[in-house]
């Protein structure tokens, strides 16, 4: 077994550094007097659209519906995701798809690539595999999963944006 420690040197030196840069920062934008009134300025245009947003959100049938609707969102897309599993021959729970495609969505949403192409493929493909499918029956999967959520979509939205735009909706 290989392990590999820091040298005593490194150690806690990430927060320091933190530390420093942030009151850099700081200092920059409390002297330096073009930059301080530029974020003024943006703060104070943003400001009311911010306050919109949050007192629209007091009511908790409000909360409920952003947090219910992101809820059945995920759980749809993992359904999704397990019909196309199970048209390959593999029963995957829903627990296990749920955990797999919000672990990979929190990953691709790190990671600065447009749509998480190629990120979430390989990491569903990760996880399914983890999860018990075979690597090849894993990836056709997640082609199909994709091709179905994520590439296609666009087709259709681009003729039903035009449609939309000719009978004078948009």
């Amino acid at each position: 077994m290989l392990v590999i420690a820091a040298r005593p040197s490194q150690r806690g030196f990430a927060l320091p550094l933190a530390i420093f840069f942030m009151a850099i920062l700081t200092l920059l934008v409390v002297l330096v007097t073009p930059l301080r009134r530029a974020i003024t300025s943006r703060v104070q245009r943003w400001w009311p659209e911010v306050r919109n947003s949050l007192v629209s959100l007091r009511g908790s049938h409000k909360l409920m519906l952003l947090f219910g609707g992101n809820l059945a969102t995920e759980i749809l897309f993992a359904i999704a995701l397990g019909l196309f599993c199970r048209g390959l021959g593999y029963d995957i729970s829903l627990a296990d798809l749920l955990l797999i495609n919000i672990g990979v969505s929190l990953l691709a949403s790190f990671i600065p690539v447009p749509g998480g192409i190629g990120v979430v493929e390989f990491g569903l493909t990760a996880g399914l595999t983890s999860a018990g499918m075979s690597s090849e029956a894993a990836l056709a999967a997640v082609f199909l999963y994709r091709l179905s959520t994520f590439y296609l979509p666009p087709i259709w939205g681009f003729f039903a944006l035009r449609w939309l735009e000719r009978a004078r909706y948009l």
